[in-house]
């Protein structure tokens, strides 16, 4: 009875728990503000500062240099340091950037400026999600991760509407410049924030876990859920674990995911809505950023809706429904600029059809991405092994990022929209024949079912 207890315990859900993923999750905000105001602000650079159509894919793609960076060299310091004061130092770094930018002069500095930016957003993109994913009961982890991914579309709207508000007087340095706020409200949230119990049981500190764990589950009798999380600890911290075959599977899964979630084109989506708008025919620069926000809001939206279902139909079954709406919404946005020769219809087509796309990609990709990549890897290496897997994400982001403008010259917008259609069936099929499901399932048993070589469900529940 007292075990039953104890595990309905690990699964309840606390005004604590969920004030630390809401802290957390600022770095969210931070990650869509900072990735979206460049859509707005990049019309107004190219007025003032003039960049070469190289500088400019440049300026456009260093933020994800940054990121590829920040994601791939500090994954061991996650495992070190922890994922709370990894999180101390991006609220820092995200200072610093954002300043440098707001005060940029030339390309080069605001080149290095965002580079700096990125790297914080590189190491947030991964640090976050798992930070929340260790302190999450099983039962709503899908749920409280994707407040992570909740959070980047708040921030993406909230660019647009900086963007918006001083697309009329031109003003980039402010765009990038109020970023700076919620930069501020996560260096002291986090500073606030108890460390991941599960770090710290890691790192041999059970007396400190034990009472992390009492105080987020507001229970006395934890040692239900602490000698669960012991008993995954069979192995040394050691990167080399990587490299065992039982891993594979979750290998390919986050690389596959990441893969996906940028290669069928969401950040030119992101970056450029308003360009894809002034060629669909919105004259003016303010006019195509403030039908940019439109998108934004459905963003927001169909991530909140997404949210309860993660938990509830499972992230499966929600990534193949996604998968579909996202390839129909570009298939659409693909015929819209093929066929739409009246400007006044390819405006409405254009506007729907990335409506479609948002939509679906925000109840699929969008939120599940991040949290599969939080949960696959066993405790020893969940810092690095998620940082390789992100790493990947940015990678695959600043490709098509920096091929976006060349696709469209060398294909037109048709069929560069076309091609990311194509991609997105391929997802569809990744997802069917490699995803199994995670809902409800414990980090543990996750690993434990990896570590029994069940291939066919290897992240579900026990057979």
């Amino acid at each position: 009875m007292l075990g039953r207890s104890a595990a309905q315990q690990q699964n309840s859900l606390t005004f604590f728990v969920v004030l630390i993923a809401c802290i957390a999750a600022v770095s969210g905000i931070l990650f869509g503000f900072d990735t979206g105001v460049i859509s707005g602000a990049i019309l107004f650079i190219k007025r003032d500062l003039n960049p070469s159509p190289f500088m400019f894919s440049v300026i456009m793609s260093s933020v994800l240099v940054g990121a590829l960076i920040g994601s791939g060299v500090s994954g061991s310091f996650a495992d070190f340091f922890g994922r709370k004061k990894l999180l101390v130092i991006t609220a820092l770094i995200f200072i610093v950037g954002t300043v440098c930018s707001a005060l940029a002069n030339t390309e080069w500095v605001l080149i290095i400026s965002r580079l700096i930016v990125g790297v914080a957003i590189g190491i947030a993109s991964f640090a976050a999600p798992l930070y929340i994913s260790e302190v999450a009961p099983a039962r709503y982890r899908g749920a409280l991760v994707s407040l992570n991914q909740l959070a980047i579309t708040i921030g993406i709207l909230a660019s647009y509407a900086v963007d918006v508000y001083f697309s009329h007087t031109g003003d980039w340095r402010w765009m990038f410049g109020l970023g700076v706020v919620p930069a501020v409200l996560l260096f002291f949230g986090m500073l606030a924030l108890p460390c991941s119990p599960r770090w710290i049981l890691l790192k041999g500190r059970t007396e400190q876990a034990r009472r992390i764990l009492q105080a987020i589950r507001n229970c006395e009798d934890v040692d239900h859920e602490l000698n669960e999380i012991r008993e995954s600890l069979c192995e040394k911290q050691d990167w080399h674990l990587l490299l065992q075959r039982w891993l594979l599977p979750a290998l390919i899964v986050g690389l596959g995911l990441a893969f996906f979630q940028q290669c069928t084109g969401i950040n030119t989506i992101i970056y450029f809505a308003p360009t894809i708008f002034q060629m669909a025919g919105f004259d003016s620069a303010s006019g195509a950023i403030s039908t940019t926000a439109i998108v934004g809001v459905a963003n927001v939206l169909f991530t909140i809706i997404a949210i309860p279902l993660i938990d509830l139909w499972g992230r499966r079954p929600l990534l193949l429904f996604g998968l579909c709406g996202m390839g129909f919404g570009l298939l659409m946005l693909s015929i819209s600029f093929h066929f739409g020769g009246d400007n006044s219809m390819l405006k409405w087509l254009t506007l729907a059809s990335m409506i479609i796309y948002i939509a679906c990609f925000a109840m699929s990709l969008g939120p599940i991405m991040w949290l599969v990549i939080a949960e696959i890897f066993p405790l020893q290496v969940r810092g690095l092994g998620s940082s390789i897997a992100i790493s990947a994400c940015w990678f695959f982001n600043g490709v098509v990022t920096f091929t976006f403008e060349y696709l469209i010259q060398a294909f037109g917008p048709g069929g560069t929209f076309f091609l990311y259609a194509s991609l997105c069936l391929a997802g569809w099929v990744f997802v069917l024949r490699m995803i199994p499901e995670t809902k409800g399932i414990s980090l543990e048993m996750i690993e434990n079912n990896l570590r029994a070589g069940k291939r066919s469900r290897f992240l579900g529940a026990v057979e």
